[in-house]
């Protein structure tokens, strides 16, 4: 006979894997409506290879992986919103509304989640007048620097005629980052 604590695992199991949307047939689903409908009917427990199909290898976690995407360089309309990544192995997520700039920037895109943002995490706002970004910035305390200051951006052709935004001068504590690509998180 099933303990109640197996007969919740089964249960559990069940909405787990309905949960995931799984398209294969689930015997636990049947036997759970006969267990809930006589308590004391005996319940067997998923198979092994149901068990195998419900729970897939671990992959190993990346905090946010950045390939290099294609983003046309045009001098006459600019908008860069979306996800950049910078050379100091962090990524930035850009919003531009109008002709203002905001992001958020975050280290350790390489690494895992639970290092995202750690050794930096900054903030910053940004006005846009032609191809050129006066951008002031601070860190947050996530990352484990608080520092802040300006930045004088240059947006520009990557000479496959894709932008990108490079560091030209900047004040204050100093700033890691010197150039910016488009990128699509995977």
């Amino acid at each position: 006979m099933i303990s109640t604590r197996q007969m919740l695992a089964v249960i559990g199991a069940a909405v787990l894997v309905a949960a995931c949307g799984s398209s294969a047939p689930s015997q636990a689903g049947a036997t759970t409506s006969a267990a809930a409908a006589s308590p004391a009917t005996s319940v067997a427990p998923p198979s092994a290879s149901h068990a195998t199909a419900a729970s897939p290898a671990p992959t190993p976690a990346v905090a946010a992986v950045c390939d290099k995407a294609a983003m046309a360089f045009d001098a006459t309309h600019i908008d860069l919103t979306g996800p950049w990544a910078g050379d100091d192995d962090g990524i930035y997520y850009l919003r531009q509304v109008g002709s203002v700039l905001w992001w958020n920037g975050m280290s350790g895109r390489a690494g895992g989640p639970s290092g995202f943002g750690r050794d930096f995490n900054n903030v910053a706002r940004g006005q846009i007048k032609a191809l050129t970004i006066d951008v002031e910035w601070a860190d947050v305390p996530r990352g484990g620097i608080l520092g802040n200051g300006t930045l004088n951006l240059k947006i520009e052709n990557d000479g496959t005629n894709n932008v990108r935004i490079v560091k030209v001068a900047e004040t204050g504590t100093g700033f890691g980052n010197t150039l910016w690509t488009p990128c699509k998180p995977g």
